[in-house]
């Protein structure tokens, strides 16, 4: 359950089914199929199309690649239903909650998260969350076995040590951006979001940058479609209204033709990627990926979602608040790498050492604490 593994089985889906698919934002991938590659087991299945009575004949557990499911517009009560009809234990990875800003309350979400989060406190030993923020969050609800793990596609790599190479700065750097321009709203501070997103868009476009696009459907629309000339130059001018910038809507429609980019498989994603010498741009998995592939990275955070994440992996980061000017150059020397991959080994051992507690076999190195004899059978859904 949770976010899909890539690419879809189908290649004849439309773009839109492979789109909604992914949960509408394609970053989602890399949570979902990390942890499918993580994990060991004899037999796998996605989603909810089997009866209770049938998942608790077949399988032996229930697993959720979990992204940021704590959110007053997200109602989880569909999962709970689900799961309580069974009666398997459950493994819940990567659990996240999202707020403006990091400190602010998390209570008003829908009645059915909060039975959701019961459920899974219930039937797991311990619940994995993406950070301490969230691990806060699910103790102002009165869940206390909760460890922070961070995201599972931190570890996609199954190897414990991940080396970044330096960014050289002394010339020209070959650099791969990505935004969020259509979720400023959530940020702590929407106006600055709001000018940094548009700083970088018009940034993508006067360096011809590749952009990496996410959830940004008109801009994908724009990519992809044979709409006609017309339809995009309505789709640009509605794109660059909103966020006020100066910027010409053929100039935008050439650049997104020439310079987006989309990806739903991941093997397509790493291979783009690798290419470069830098990512940078306020996408969490839009740079992890860069990082996991060890090409130097910086997120711009905005909201508590990818503040906390980015202070619990010490991933080079900097608030939308604390930029002035997009100078690439020197936030790209800014950035404390070997803070990161000391830290990585460190948090690599912890996330093994979670899986093996929670009795499951793994692909993250040699089983540790608590594993249990038989867990190498384990059947998932």
């Amino acid at each position: 359950m949770g976010a899909r593994i890539a690419p879809h089985p189908d290649p004849k889906l439309t773009f839109e089914q492979r789109f909604a698919a992914t949960g509408a934002n394609t970053g989602n991938l890399l949570i979902g199929q990390s942890l499918f590659e993580e994990l060991r087991f004899d037999e796998f299945e996605y989603g909810m199309s089997r009866s209770a009575q049938e998942v608790d004949e077949r399988f032996d557990i229930i697993v959720v690649s979990a992204a940021n499911f704590i959110f007053k517009n997200f109602d989880l009560g569909y999962l709970a239903d689900y799961i309580e009809a069974t009666k398997l234990p459950c493994l819940v990875v990567g659990l996240g909650a999202q707020a403006p800003a990091m400190g602010d309350r998390v209570t008003n979400i829908p009645e059915g998260s909060k039975r959701f989060l019961r459920i899974i406190s219930d039937r797991s030993k311990i619940v994995g969350v993406r950070g301490n923020f969230t691990a806060e969050v699910m103790n102002d609800f009165g869940i206390r076995n909760v460890r922070v793990t961070g995201c599972p596609s931190l570890y996609r790599t199954l190897k414990r040590d991940l080396k970044i190479k330096r960014p050289d700065t002394s010339g020209p750097l070959k650099v791969s951006m990505n935004g969020s321009r259509n979720v400023f709203s959530h940020s702590a501070n929407p106006e600055a979001a709001r000018r940094i997103e548009a700083d970088l868009l018009k940034l993508s476009i006067a360096e011809g940058y590749c952009y990496v696009l996410q959830n940004e459907n008109p801009e994908m629309q724009i990519l992809l479609s044979s709409d006609g000339e017309e339809t995009n130059l309505e789709r640009a001018k509605a794109i660059i209204r909103s966020m006020r910038m100066d910027v010409s809507p053929s100039d935008f429609v050439t650049h997104i033709k020439e310079n987006g980019r989309l990806f739903f498989d991941l093997a397509r994603w790493d291979e783009y990627i690798s290419a470069f010498d830098y990512s940078f741009g306020s996408r969490f998995h839009g740079n992890l990926i860069a990082l996991t592939n060890g090409v130097p990275a910086t997120i711009i955070t905005h909201d508590s979602r990818t503040t906390e994440m980015t202070e619990f992996m010490r991933i080079p980061h900097i608030s939308v608040e604390d930029i002035e000017y997009v100078d690439v150059k020197e936030i790209a020397r800014a950035g404390d790498y070997e803070a990161f991959e000391q830290n990585y080994s460190i948090l690599y051992d912890r996330f093994a050492d979670f899986l093996s507690e929670n009795g499951l076999d793994h692909n993250l190195g040699k089983l540790q604490v608590g594993a249990a004899d038989d867990s190498s059978s384990v059947r998932a859904s």
